[in-house]
């Protein structure tokens, strides 16, 4: 007698026989299984989602819908929840074709009790593992792109599904969108991982012998083009059909990731990208916006940036005023993410950026006398505190370390009035 084990896998079983589903699920249950069973494909596929942790065993032949139907309407639910085919002794050609089709496996009739405990064995671990690598995926994406915007939200769906493929692709976007951020990501969690990943910068680096010394280091791993457009003619050329040639052939040995900061067909229309290496990287096409666009993603963003950047150098996060929360809203970012990173890295360590005129001087530009130097920097420090506290004095001065009055005293002598710090109304 089989002696029941704890299974975590589901299996639904669909047969018009009622006998045969009972003698199934008795079967199953003793080994461990928890079976669901239907004699209809149609109630089969209400009960089935793309999160669905288990394994369907079907019949082909039944009434209103038979089992290849039912396998291509799994399919359109997800596409690696496995199928595996009951057929009789005739029947074995067509359930050769279900396979060929995608499904799982089939067992021939009078099904062999051994045999359907070690396939659905093997389904349900490759279904596990299926759904572990999913939810791995959806955690590093989740983490590494941060935002609630329709842009980032469609990115976020697209990289979980691009991770689960091995296509090559376009990263288009301006200088700090996080082009390069994203393709490090897709390596990361792709197939390719334990490969090497390596980005070509094909502005030094734009010769052919460059570029095949660059294929030859990331063999099987991910190659990261920045710039293809600046190799030479003949080295897109090659490029272009050399990877054609691979995928034609389906001895593909590597991932390809190329990153453009202005339209590719502007480019090809300036003769600057060659058609053989545009056509090729065109398949899968993905346009990063700049930061302006996606303004309610600025203040999750910066915390992320902040806490990442306290971490880093083991300080607690800061409080970060409402006022200056506002200030960088209504900032335009013309370095975008990069630039918003910089920033709360700066913040991280007490350097308040956008409170005002820029910060930093360069020695070589400081001409004037030492007194006046001293003075506009006692200004500047003033202005970022009572920015960051949004002109409440009291808090100002205790955040420096100085009596109010003497704060009241020195801002009079900068001509500095509270009620320009406070947020509008």
């Amino acid at each position: 007698m089989l002696l029941p084990r704890s299974r975590p896998a589901n299996v639904l079983l669909v047969d018009d026989d009622e006998d045969v589903l009972e003698s199934y699920c008795h079967l199953l249950r003793l080994s461990g299984y928890h079976p669901r069973a239907t004699a209809s494909a149609h109630e089969a596929l209400t009960l089935l989602t793309a999160q669905w942790p288990g394994v369907v065993v079907s019949d082909i032949y039944m009434p209103a819908m038979n089992g290849m139907d039912l396998l291509t309407r799994v399919q359109e639910i997800d596409t690696e929840i496995p199928v595996i085919m009951i057929t009789g002794h005739g029947d074995i050609p067509l359930a050769v074709r279900a396979v060929k089709q995608g499904a799982f496996d089939f067992l021939e009739k009078p099904l062999n009790p051994h045999a359907l405990l070690a396939l659905l064995e093997r389904a349900c671990h490759q279904r596990s593992a299926t759904l572990a690598r999913r939810s791995e995926i959806q955690a590093a994406v989740d983490d590494e792109l941060i935002g609630t915007s329709p842009q980032i939200v469609a990115i976020r769906n697209q990289i979980s599904q691009l991770a689960q493929t091995d296509k090559d692709l376009m990263l288009e976007g301006p200088a700090g969108s996080g082009r390069h951020t994203l393709a490090l990501l897709l390596h990361r969690i792709s197939a390719r991982k334990a490969q090497p990943c390596h980005l070509h910068d094909c502005v030094s680096a734009g010769s052919l012998a460059e570029i095949q010394a660059s294929l030859a280091l990331v063999e099987q791993g991910t190659l990261v083009l920045q710039s293809p457009a600046r190799l030479t003619a003949e080295c897109q050329r090659w490029l272009g059909n050399h990877l054609l040639d691979q995928e034609r052939k389906g001895n593909k040995s590597l991932r390809t990731i190329a990153l453009f900061d202005e339209s590719p067909e502007g480019l090809v229309e300036r003769h600057q990208l060659m058609p053989e290496l545009y056509y090729f990287l065109s398949q899968v096409r993905l346009k990063l916006p700049r930061l302006v666009e996606r303004s309610c993603d600025i203040i999750p963003l910066f915390r992320a940036f902040l806490r990442q950047g306290c971490k880093r150098i083991g300080q607690p996060v800061p409080a970060v005023d409402r006022a200056y929360l506002e200030t960088l809203k209504r900032h335009q970012w013309p370095g975008n993410l990069r630039e918003l990173r910089n920033v709360a890295e700066l913040y991280a360590v007490g350097i308040v950026k956008l409170a005002g005129v820029e910060r930093a001087m360069p020695l070589a530009s400081a001409k004037e006398p030492l007194d006046d130097l001293v003075e506009e920097f006692e200004r500047r420090v003033i202005e970022d505190t009572l920015f960051l506290f949004s002109g409440r004095v009291t808090e100002a001065a205790h955040y420096l370390g100085i009596p109010r009055k003497k704060l009241y005293l020195r801002m009079k002598k900068h001509n500095l009035d509270k009620e320009q710090f406070k947020p509008a109304s």
